[in-house]
């Protein structure tokens, strides 16, 4: 069945490589006519290198994902609200011999928030969390008692993007939730995210709540900006991203700084997590080419990447 946006002819026997001139998806929730401006700029940057990118929205009932060499993961910002559905689209693109990006196992980690306690095990810092299992049932008022927390935030353990989020110290909570102590640090600092391309640092923004507000996402008046992180936050992060399971083509790191000697994780996203390339120009195409790496044999990604220099070289000449 056709995919609309998709080029007549195209096949994808590429035996597990996407090859230049395979059809990729780039996996979404958005309107393939609107994208958001991170997509569309990897997408841009993906025709450059050779790639026929197509966006298809990853819900579709319609399009045949078996025609895709690869499906890239990205702004598909409602798998929260749809995780087994997600997650069995995940699994009919392995059963199709589809490459996936990030990596299905990866995917099945972070989906389930409780991620944050394979990492905390490892010895990464993490606020103080309560999970409350499935059929459970906790008093928040009690908790915040007992904990001396000026606060809890309450959420689901499957969520993304602040969804159903809440800042209380009363309530009764049913699992499965996460109930985890408020960090004030986050009303001085904010919170500081370090963006990863194949392992990589690339480039860093600090997100701002809006007051009296604690989430920093834009739905609630969150402000985004550029930010220089120090070395003790690089080094937290590459810390951090050698514990994945599996590498990453692209992750992105969200720390809170308590005071000058305490970092603390609040997320690690390796599903589709926004990647602020606005924040850093040319970063699409260092995505680009890592998310070109991760698809390639190594004998055709060095003469790719050498194809898409000379077609952004012959551009920028056309057009001074």
């Amino acid at each position: 069945m056709a995919v609309p946006g998709v080029s007549e002819g195209i096949t994808a026997s590429t035996g597990g490589a996407a090859l230049p001139g395979s059809l990729v998806a780039l996996a979404t929730s958005f309107d393939p006519q609107d994208l958001p401006a991170t997509d569309e700029a990897l997408r841009i940057a993906l025709i450059q290198m050779g790639f026929n990118v197509s966006p298809v929205i990853w819900i579709s009932h319609t399009a045949d994902w078996a025609v895709f060499s690869a499906v890239i993961i990205r702004s598909c910002w409602n798998y929260h609200v749809h995780p087994l559905e997600f997650l069995n689209w995940i699994g009919k693109l392995e059963r199709l011999g589809v490459k996936v990006l990030n990596s299905p196992h990866l995917i099945r980690w972070n989906i389930n928030k409780t991620y944050l306690q394979d990492l905390s095990a490892k010895g990464v810092p993490i606020p103080d969390t309560v999970w409350v299992q499935s059929g459970e049932t906790v008093n928040i008022g009690k908790i915040c008692s007992s904990t001396k927390w000026r606060s809890a935030i309450v959420k689901p353990i499957v969520s993304a993007r602040s969804y159903h989020t809440e800042r209380t110290t009363i309530g009764i909570v049913r699992g499965p939730m996460m109930i985890q102590e408020y960090l004030s640090g986050i009303e001085i600092g904010g919170e500081v995210s370090l963006i990863y391309f194949g392992g990589r640092f690339s480039h860093a923004v600090r997100k701002r709540p809006r007051f009296p507000d604690f989430r920093v996402v834009p739905q609630f008046g969150g402000v985004t900006e550029s930010a220089r992180p120090s070395p003790k936050l690089l080094a937290f992060g590459e810390a951090t991203i050698a514990l994945l399971p599996h590498p990453a083509v692209f992750a992105r790191v969200d720390l809170v700084e308590q005071d000058r000697d305490s970092i603390v994780l609040m997320e690690l996203e390796v599903i589709e997590p926004e990647l602020y390339l606005s924040f850093a120009p040319g970063s699409e195409s260092t995505l680009a080419q890592a998310v070109s790496r991760s698809m390639l044999p190594a004998r055709f990604f060095r003469d790719t990447i050498r194809t898409s220099s000379n077609r952004i070289s012959e551009t920028n000449h056309r057009n001074p």
